[in-house]
């Protein structure tokens, strides 16, 4: 199996991710392509005031130290070695993985360099663009999608907030192929995630991230052996969510409901 990866640059979840994958995968990955966490379109001036918005003062500034402690963690890691990764380029770079670097991977350019390597798989991680109708069908068994809930409720951005704000009882993960919509195409694997009285955010953010890469593994071998039973993500039974306004922010911490 030749796989590419499509992800971006992240500190606190997707390096947990991507160990436990390419602990399983990591001779099959023929490259991976991290994004900037953050899209010129937006700025970083601009994230840091939605993020302060929805966290509150006490638990943004938590998370900043927690950004920057993580950063200096990644810093020292590339003279020391650590026991924990800190970035997604530290986890690609111990696993000695080909890094595709793009800012648009619908261009012309970027299509080549994957032609070049014959993908037979492409795999979405938390991919900040919109996978194009080429890009798409470019490997040879499609692009595949890892979701932190189960669709097709819970399409779009942030999951793990929506699903504590409006009370749920379950959440999970979700593979499915991909298609130009958001969060769309057929599912190849689910899982449920039970949320628990005392979940945060994080806390299920780290058990979908986790349990996210196990299922990748699974959903791969189903594909490899072609034992795929393959389950509608149907459209009328769909819910789709934005990122968070601060109001959402706000009643968000009202209900005694935490993100850290």
């Amino acid at each position: 199996m030749r796989i590419v990866i499509i992800t971006q640059e992240e500190t606190f979840y997707l390096p947990t991710f991507l160990r436990i994958f390419l602990h399983g995968r990591s001779t099959d990955v023929m490259g991976i392509t991290i994004m900037p966490a953050t899209m010129p379109k937006k700025g970083w001036r601009a994230t840091l005031r939605e993020h302060f918005a929805l966290f509150g003062l006490r638990t943004f500034v938590y998370q900043s130290v927690r950004f920057c402690l993580y950063r200096l963690g990644d810093l020292a890691g590339r003279r020391l070695p650590l026991p924990s990764f800190f970035s997604v380029r530290a986890v690609a770079q111990h696993f000695r993985i080909l890094l595709l670097p793009t800012h648009n991977i619908n261009s012309a350019e970027y299509l080549a360099q994957l032609r070049a390597l014959a993908p037979d798989l492409i795999i979405s991680i938390n991919a900040p663009q919109i996978f194009r109708r080429r890009l798409l069908e470019l490997p040879r068994l499609g692009c595949i999608n890892v979701h932190g809930a189960l669709l097709p409720k819970y399409r779009g951005r942030l999951p793990s907030f929506w699903v504590l704000l409006n009370g749920e009882k379950e959440t999970g993960v979700t593979v499915h192929f991909m298609n130009q919509h958001l969060d769309d195409g057929p599912i190849i694997l689910q899982r449920p995630v039970p949320i628990a009285a005392r979940d945060t955010q994080h806390s299920l953010l780290m058990k979908t991230k986790q349990l996210g890469a196990q299922l990748l593994l699974e959903a791969i071998e189903q594909l490899e052996w072609g034992e795929v039973k393959l389950k509608v993500n149907a459209q009328e039974q769909a819910t789709c969510y934005a990122f968070p306004t601060p109001e959402d922010g706000r009643r968000f911490r009202q209900l005694g409901l935490r993100f850290i």
